[in-house]
């Protein structure tokens, strides 16, 4: 296991799917018709890679939290339904693994309300997210 190799990966792909350029809710209607139709969202399927291969670290998943809870913050964010839906299980997949190693999952709730506030006070996130979020 490499750990600076997975979490060189993680960043690039959260940093791939952020990007200005593929923010497609933020171009008119006729150009984001024409990427959809051309390309499709290419965010989502980052976002579907990103998750498989979060779930595919097993007992490594320990390494990467809570620094990794920023940029899937990031990556969940996105106003795109679908990528929402598969990625904030992540979030609870973090919470559960720090639990079975410490028996708490503080340093997953420290990081998580900071970097939340964080990103509401930055304009992000909307009512949307947030009721999809407290469902799932």
């Amino acid at each position: 296991f490499n750990l600076q190799l997975w979490n060189n990966y993680f960043h690039l792909a959260v940093a791939f799917i952020t990007q200005d350029s593929l923010q497609l809710e933020n171009f008119s209607h006729a150009k984001y018709n024409k990427i959809q139709n051309k390309y499709g969202d290419m965010r989502c399927l980052i976002g579907f890679a990103i998750r498989d291969m979060w779930y595919k670290l097993g007992q490594n998943k320990i390494c990467f939290i809570p620094g990794m809870v920023g940029p899937i913050l990031e990556m969940t964010l996105i106003p795109e339904v679908e990528l929402r839906k598969a990625t904030i299980p992540i979030f609870f997949d973090m919470m559960l693994c720090e639990y079975q190693r410490t028996g708490e999952f503080k340093k997953f709730e420290n990081e998580i309300i900071l970097k939340l506030d964080h990103e509401v006070e930055g304009g992000r996130g909307d009512e949307h997210y947030m009721q999809l979020f407290e469902s799932m």
